[in-house]
């Protein structure tokens, strides 16, 4: 009998939210024997510096510095959280619109199941930031299991 899930991508942002999907991803992983992938998403878009800095003199310079080490500091928690399972897995590193960047990957490298914290944002928080976990669940292809953070303290309203 062929196994319905042989590849699990977990997206993962390495907030306190995503800790419960890190552990479902590599219980389902083991308990399958299935391939698992770290994803993580760095969205440039999302710095936000007020206009009348674009005119100091070497903000440009500064902006891609701090673009350059922010993306170095993504790409090392990544490989960081790979050697600390214990376990076998390959490492994806995408750029662009998270939610987007997840489902394109899953697509991609023929995901079989997405798995990703959510960080419980209701009301207005949820109404201006959006969920990533909504857009994904709404347009992956694959089967999609979205982990409620297990703290209460890393619910935010």
């Amino acid at each position: 009998m062929d196994p319905l899930i042989r590849h699990i991508i977990l997206a993962t942002d390495f907030s306190d939210a995503s800790e419960g999907a890190v552990r479902h991803a590599v219980s389902l992983s083991r308990a399958l024997g299935a391939r698992l992938t770290l994803l993580h998403v760095f969205e440039p878009s999302g710095w936000m510096v007020p206009s009348p800095y674009y005119f100091t003199p070497g903000f440009e310079q500064w902006v891609d510095a701090s673009l350059g080490k922010t993306r170095q500091a993504g790409k090392d928690a990544l490989a960081d959280l790979a050697a600390s399972l214990e376990m076998e897995t390959e490492t994806l590193f995408a750029e662009g619109p998270t939610g987007r960047e997840i489902v394109r990957a899953a697509a991609e490298h023929h995901a079989d199941l997405l798995v990703l914290g959510t960080h419980g944002y209701t009301g207005w928080n949820r109404l201006t930031l959006g969920s990533i976990a909504e857009y994904v669940v709404r347009h992956a292809a694959c089967p999609v299991l979205a982990v409620k953070p297990e703290r209460q303290d890393a619910v935010h309203t």
